[in-house]
C-alpha cells in the first residue's frame, strides 16, 4: 500500500480507534431499529461531553418515546435522572455491547452489557416501542431503561442471550 492510503486509512481509523469521532445528531427515524437506537443512545453518552456538556444526554432524550418523556421531562429533570446512581455508569461509559434482544410487533427489548469508567459492567435493559402517531410514526423510541440486577437473569425479561 502506498504512503498516500496508509496516511489517509490512519486518518480515517485514528479518530474512530481513540474514540475521537463525532457522534452524529440523529433523530428518530423508521429505517433505525431497536438494536440501532440502542446502540446509538449508550454511544452518546459514551461521547456525553463532546462537543458540550451533556450533549450526549440530549440526544438520548430525543429518542425518548413521548409517554417516557411526560414522565421524565423536561431535559433538565432527564438529566438528573441519567447522572443518578442507577444511570450513570452509562454515563461516559468506555465500551458497551449488545447481548440480547427480542422483537415482538411493535414492541422490543434490548439488552446492553456497559463497561463503566469505574466499577464492574452492568446490564440495562432497554424497552422500545413503534410509534403510530405524530412526526415521529414507524419510529423505534425508548419508553424505559431498566437496570438489570447482578445475577438476574435477562429470561425473567422474555430476552435470550
Amino acid at each position: 500500500m502506498g504512503a498516500f492510503w496508509t496516511t489517509l486509512l490512519a486518518l480515517v481509523l485514528w479518530p474512530l480507534a481513540t474514540g475521537l469521532a463525532q457522534i452524529p445528531e440523529l433523530t428518530p427515524e423508521p429505517r433505525l431499529s431497536p438494536e440501532q437506537v440502542v446502540v446509538y443512545q449508550v454511544g452518546a453518552l459514551q461521547h456525553n461531553d463532546d462537543p458540550r456538556a451533556d450533549a450526549g444526554i440530549e440526544r438520548v432524550f430525543r429518542f425518548a418515546s413521548p409517554s417516557n418523556k411526560e414522565l421524565t421531562g423536561p431535559l433538565e429533570k432527564f438529566v438528573s435522572i441519567v447522572k443518578s446512581p442507577a444511570y450513570s455508569p452509562m454515563v461516559n461509559n468506555l465500551a458497551s455491547s449488545i447481548v440480547g434482544s427480542r422483537i415482538e410487533g411493535d414492541h422490543a427489548k434490548v439488552a446492553i452489557k456497559v463497561t463503566p469508567e469505574k466499577g464492574s459492567q452492568l446490564t440495562y435493559l432497554f424497552v422500545l416501542t413503534k410509534q403510530h402517531e405524530g412526526k415521529f410514526s414507524d419510529c423505534w423510541m425508548t419508553d424505559s431503561v431498566v437496570p438489570v440486577r447482578e445475577g438476574e437473569n435477562l429470561s425473567d425479561h422474555a430476552i435470550t442471550i
